[in-house]
């Protein structure tokens, strides 16, 4: 149906289904809590957390950028197809391992102090998920890099979602930092695989970035925000 609708090559139209669908889904989903919780898809101080999570994400791609500069890193400029698998994956990736999961998994909780477990055992779930990369083509260290990371910014991004109660600000973080990573022609391929030559710089920033992701996440999740989290779901 949207082949017909709008002119785009297949691949192109399949992401646009894809997005498509991982939204409906949602919303479908969001039938589950209704109506004693209004989240997945709004909150309450949805702007706050938006604004929030595009905050964190320049904190967190800040070395990068500037070391990509310094380095004169071989940065493309943003096409349709990567913006477009980069929508696949801030929405779909989003909706399967945060928003389905963690949703079932916080209504479900009674107790503060298994919120951390939630985003930990979710995040580490995500992060081995791209253990496969290695099979499209990655090396075994970018393969494990790629875990390690994945697993990082899973935690941040699981964490955004506990704290907010809403899906919207980590699909948006996901889908601008996958935007920024596909832009590094050196080292990932047009279908999103790490499988350039990895330099020391690489290893060191993915390190670096992994560490603050969870710095910010642990933050996020801290004991003094559980009960306000607790209302909220």
């Amino acid at each position: 149906i949207l082949g017909n609708v709008i002119p785009l090559p297949k691949e192109e139209i399949m992401y646009i289904g894809m997005i498509l669908g991982a939204l409906l889904t949602l919303l479908v989903h969001k039938r589950w809590f209704y109506p004693e919780y209004e989240g997945s898809l709004k909150t309450k101080d949805l702007k706050r957390w938006l604004i929030t999570g595009l905050i964190i994400l320049v904190i967190a791609l800040l070395p990068d950028i500037i070391t990509s500069l310094i380095l004169k890193t071989n940065l493309g400029a943003p096409t349709l197809h990567s913006v477009l698998m980069a929508g696949v994956a801030g929405t779909v990736e989003e909706t399967v391992f945060r928003g389905l999961p963690v949703s079932y998994l916080m209504r479900q909780n009674r107790k503060k102090s298994h919120i951390i477990w939630i985003a930990i055992v979710t995040s580490l779930i995500f992060g081995s998920v791209h253990s496969f990369n290695f099979f499209a083509g990655a090396t075994l260290l970018a393969a494990l890099l790629q875990v390690i990371s994945a697993s990082a910014a899973g935690f941040l991004l699981c964490a955004l979602f506990i704290r907010s109660g809403s899906l919207l600000p980590s699909m948006l973080m996901h889908t601008i930092n996958d935007v920024y990573a596909f832009m590094n022609l050196d080292l990932v391929s047009e279908a999103g695989v790490m499988e350039g030559t990895l330099k020391t710089s690489d290893i060191v920033l993915n390190m670096i970035l992994s560490v603050l992701q969870i710095i910010i996440a642990i933050y996020l999740l801290h004991p003094s925000a559980w009960d306000e989290i607790m209302e909220t779901w």
